[in-house]
């Protein structure tokens, strides 16, 4: 906890979601994050192939801090750049945190040493503790960890996850103005997921981004070439194959940074369930349920590739990229059927 200003750390699923919980509990408002999570609507999928053999960018949403919550929720937000730790300590003194994006790959404690990036986390950032350091509370840990002055700036200005870099973004969120009545409000987020994951306008996002995964994955074995270090899960730098490093990468994504696993399939699914529970119409369960059976299609596959991508021969890798083609394609349709019936149910409505 910070000195005094009411924040209390809590671990989290989602950097987004649980920096806004943990922050807007501060202020008086306590909500859930899966709740934060499916009103800010965000969720769906994004692909970013790269050139050569860098490994390609592959997230469970699709929109980089939307802010859609705090607008349904009644709360402003000032967004800075702030491009000092002296800038960032200013903000500080008048908020209980400031939720920061940063490149976890530049974070000491994550252990990546700058050798895989990721540019669209969140932390937020509770004090300066006037010794050249600043407490963070990071929802992937236990406790607020400290990071010196230097490190967390460079994680902040970082270049080097286009096109997720950090970009200097902070963000400062004002008192709630009152509570939310989510048989008005939640519809509306689902509405607009529904929409931007079936039709987002672009093929590197939502369904359309899925299908070009599939249909590019297989040439990995030909654009993923040669040898390139890496950290393993343990942090120790490796040599191992572009392709290896490709699929160990999508593992991380998957089971990391929110496509399944326990992360964000699942976390959609709660949010319908608990719209469900204030409208009681069935179609919320019924898609819920259809994203909890995609969930397990990632989850088996993020298993696999962490667990096998390290250490396998060609033929396994070309096995694994194989298991990548065909869950995602699993994945893909179950999620378009609970889309459509999310789509039914507004129009409905």
């Amino acid at each position: 906890m910070s000195d005094g200003n009411g924040y209390v750390h809590r671990a989290g699923i989602h950097s987004e979601s649980a920096c806004q919980r943990n922050v807007l509990a501060a202020l008086g408002h306590d909500i859930d994050e899966h709740v934060v999570f499916g009103l800010d609507g965000g969720f769906g999928f994004s692909y970013f192939p790269t050139r050569g053999n860098t490994p390609d960018i592959i997230v469970g949403k699709q929109v980089v801090m939307p802010l859609r919550a705090a607008r349904l929720l009644g709360v402003a937000v000032h967004a800075h750049t702030p491009r000092s730790a002296a800038g960032l300590a200013e903000i500080l003194g008048t908020v209980p945190a400031a939720t920061t994006r940063v490149d976890i790959g530049l974070l000491p404690y994550w252990g990546l040493a700058g050798r895989a990036s990721f540019g669209g986390y969140f932390v937020n950032v509770v004090r300066a503790t006037g010794q050249g350091e600043f407490e963070v509370s990071d929802p992937a840990r236990d406790s607020t960890v400290l990071v010196r002055a230097d490190d967390l700036t460079a994680a902040r200005g970082s270049r080097n996850s286009p096109p997720l870099n950090p970009n200097w973004r902070v963000y400062t969120f004002g008192s709630p103005r009152n509570s939310p009545r989510l048989d008005l409000v939640a519809p509306v987020a689902v509405c607009t997921l529904s929409r931007e994951v079936l039709k987002p306008g672009s093929r590197s996002l939502g369904i359309p981004a899925m299908k070009v995964l599939t249909a590019t994955a297989p040439s990995w074995a030909t654009t993923k070439r040669g040898e390139v270090e890496d950290v393993d899960l343990q942090g120790n730098v490796i040599t191992t194959t572009a392709l290896a490093r490709q699929l160990l990468h999508l593992g991380r994504q998957i089971e990391s940074f929110g496509t399944g696993g326990g992360m964000f399939r699942p976390m959609i699914a709660r949010f319908l369930t608990t719209l469900f529970e204030h409208c009681d119409n069935p179609g919320y369960a019924e898609a819920a349920d259809l994203f909890e059976q995609s969930a397990e299609h990632w989850t088996g596959l993020g298993k696999a590739l962490l667990a096998r991508s390290a250490c396998a021969d060609d033929s396994e890798l070309a096995g694994l990229v194989d298991a990548v083609v065909t869950s995602v394609r699993a994945s893909m349709e179950l999620e378009k059927r609970a889309l459509a019936g999310l789509t039914a149910i507004q129009g409905r409505g």
